[in-house]
């Protein structure tokens, strides 16, 4: 799983929980930084912050949505701007999680997309 988060505190946070449920968490802070670790190794889920430093997040889908290696990959899309759930489900995300987010809908979610039991709880 990938996680592109501009702030690398909560990347860490993100990133704790997603271990926490037994699962290998990538971490990049910005878009290109993401789309290099999807080349160097595919990831089962992205979870993407749509605000980031580098480029769009919205930019960041659409450019990997082109990319045949990437087909198929689920994008969660986070954001703390409600209106952008819209956008994102338009420009190609699986998904939407407001900020701040529950770690409860986190994990959800990574169930739902990765189809296996994870453990809830922690942070």
């Amino acid at each position: 799983m990938l996680i592109i988060e501009k702030q690398p505190d909560y990347a860490q946070l993100l990133a704790r929980q997603i271990r926490f449920a037994g699962l290998i968490p990538l971490v990049a802070v910005t878009g290109a930084g993401g789309l290099r670790k999807v080349e160097e190794r595919r990831p089962d889920l992205i979870l993407l912050e749509l605000e980031l430093t580098d480029m769009d997040g919205l930019d960041f889908v659409l450019t990997l949505r082109q990319k045949p290696e990437a087909d198929g990959i689920p994008i969660v899309a986070m954001s703390a701007l409600p209106h952008m759930k819209a956008k994102a489900l338009e420009s190609g995300c699986s998904d939407f999680l407001l900020k701040p987010i529950m770690m409860i809908d986190l994990m959800a979610h990574v169930k739902k997309f990765l189809r296996r039991e994870v453990v809830v709880g922690g942070v």
